[in-house]
Parts: C-alpha cells; structure tokens; sequence
C-alpha cells in the first residue's frame, strides 16, 4: 500500500490538485498551529506520564552503558510544547545536557516551547520546519521525539536522515505512539473492557461524539471555533479545499499511521533502524487510555504491568544506539 493512499483518498474527493506531500504538510501545519492553542490542556494526561517512561528509557539506556559522555546536545524533532526535551532534562542524564535543538513544523507550537525554555538552565536554539531545516553537517548525542512517529508517512526516509545526524554511541528515544504490535491483543482488549471505555489520546479524535458534532455543524451550515473548524477555515482561505473536511478525513491525514491501522510496530522498527541497537521499549496505557484519569486500583495495576516490562499497551516508547 502507498503510505500516501489515504492522503490520496481524501484529495480525490475533494478535488485537490497540489501533490499528496504537498496536502500531507499543508494540513499537518495548519492543523498543529491551531492546536497549539490547546495543546497543554488536552494532553495533560501526557504531562503525568511520559515523564515517566523517559526516565523509565534512560534506566534501560544506563544500565547498558552507565559510561556516557559527560555532555550531550539534543535535538528534539516535532518538539510541541516541550514535553520530551523537559523530560529529559528532568532525568538521571538532565544534568549532562549542554544544549537543545527545538523542531517543530508549528510556528505556534515552537513559540510555546521556547516559552517554557526560557526556565531550563541550558541554551536553546529553534527551527522551524522538517529535518532539512536543521544545519547542514549538525550532529547530536541524543534525538528526541514525543507523539510524532505515527504523524510521518515515509518513516524510512525519515529515519535515514535521523541516522546522518548520529555518530557512533548516538541515542534516538521515541515515546507516545500507538502501539502497533498490540492493536488485535486479547489481553489489552479484556483490559479496556474493565474501565468505563475511554479511547486512547490518538484516538478519541475519531470518538463518534466528536464526528457527530462535526456533522450538526455542518448541515447547520456553521463552523466551531474548535481546531478542526479553525483548520478547515484555514485550509479553505488557502484554496487547497472548497468545502470542509470531515473529522475522519482530517485525522486521516494528521495520525496516519492511526488511520491506517498500522500504528507504530518495534518489530518494524528494527528494520528501519539497522545501525541502531535497542536499548529499551516500554509501553504503557494498559487500560486503554494514561494512567492521569483512571480509578486508583486501575492505576496500581498499570503501575505493576509497568514494572514488570510487559509490552501490550496501546502506547509505546522505545530507545536505541546507534552501533555501527
């Protein structure tokens, strides 16, 4: 399957002339500088817990090697508000962080990163736009992602060029992306079938609430003041679309790898990370959603999955070396 086929789908429809890479980044772009408005409120559930499991990575990363360089600059690709880097600078290898590379295609997102920069005790350089933003001939000690992977469609393309930017004894740490090795587990199915259901983050853009919402706006002929209406009007004002896009089709465009039921496979990532040794994975979300709202004996118990490695959660975090 072409990665861009439901890209292709939705500009079909609409009529769209530009080319799928071309519509691919003009929504991603559009839709992440709205929803930067409301990043931090949305995803505070995210704030609880992929702290967490950074610092959980960097335990799999020194228990490996416990001799690491005494200074690290990082680069933090499709930073958002700066979750990842504040993650990491708030772990066990924090105080070896000398600098950091914000990226993010968002004007609005990066703003708010370097707003909450202003409080970390190292120097902090943005850029805006995709990996070809960043300098040419620039390295880093450690690269960063949070809630990113499942936004990219040429995850290969991708993660050569994440390569070019490491040296030997390089480290790349994801976290929060759909789990894609466990979406048909029984176990996580039986799991989520105990708390009242709560789609996962990535998910609930697709809740029937939200898609029925989006159809009353419509046929009342008005848009909301949501991030998806102040998209869809963006996008329009742009000439990229005549008429709104649809819930379904918009995800299906920002959380691609989501709506083609992929997810983000470990499994397949140890193919497009052949010079890279895994250090680590850890998943998360046992319950069908972050621990941030669940009751408390749920809570214990995603607790206990997570200290005993198990992996089908429906999110997952992985660290890696680069070896060769």
């Amino acid at each position: 399957m072409n990665v861009y086929e439901p890209v292709v789908a939705v500009m079909r429809k609409h009529k769209c002339t530009c080319s799928p890479e071309q519509f691919h980044a003009a929504v991603n772009v559009t839709f992440h500088e709205f929803e930067a408005e409301v990043y931090d409120q949305e995803h505070r559930d995210m704030w609880d817990s992929v702290p967490k499991q950074v610092e959980l990575l960097v335990g799999d990363w020194l228990a490996k090697y416990p001799q690491m360089p005494e200074s690290l600059n990082v680069l933090d690709i499709g930073c958002g508000t700066g979750l990842a880097s504040d993650s990491l600078l708030k772990s066990r290898v924090g105080a070896k962080v000398r600098s950091i590379d914000l990226l993010d295609t968002s004007h609005s997102m990066l703003r708010r990163a370097s707003e909450r920069a202003e409080s970390w005790p190292v120097p902090v350089r943005q850029f805006e736009g995709l990996l070809d933003s960043l300098p040419a001939g620039q390295h880093y000690d450690v690269i960063v992602t949070s809630s990113v992977l499942h936004h990219v469609p040429d995850l290969a393309g991708f993660f050569r060029t994440v390569r070019s930017m490491q040296q030997p004894g390089g480290v790349f740490l994801h976290v929060q992306d759909p789990n894609g090795d466990s979406m048909n587990d029984p176990e996580l199915k039986r799991r989520m079938g105990e708390v009242a259901p709560k789609l996962p983050a990535w998910a609930q853009r697709l809740h029937p609430r939200r898609i029925l919402g989006r159809l009353q706006r419509e046929i009342a002929g008005r848009q909301g003041l949501d991030y998806n209406s102040k998209t869809n009007r963006a996008l329009i004002s742009q000439g990229l679309i005549k008429e709104p896009l649809t819930v379904t089709e918009l995800f299906a465009i920002t959380d691609i790898h989501v709506h083609d039921g992929s997810g983000i496979s470990i499994r397949q990532l140890r193919g497009l990370l052949p010079d890279y040794e895994m250090l680590g994975q850890r998943s998360y979300g046992f319950f069908g959603q972050l621990p941030y709202s669940l009751p408390k004996r749920f809570e214990v118990r995603e607790d206990e999955l997570i200290a005993a490695g198990a992996l089908n959660g429906v999110h997952i975090g992985a660290i890696w070396m680069v070896c060769r």
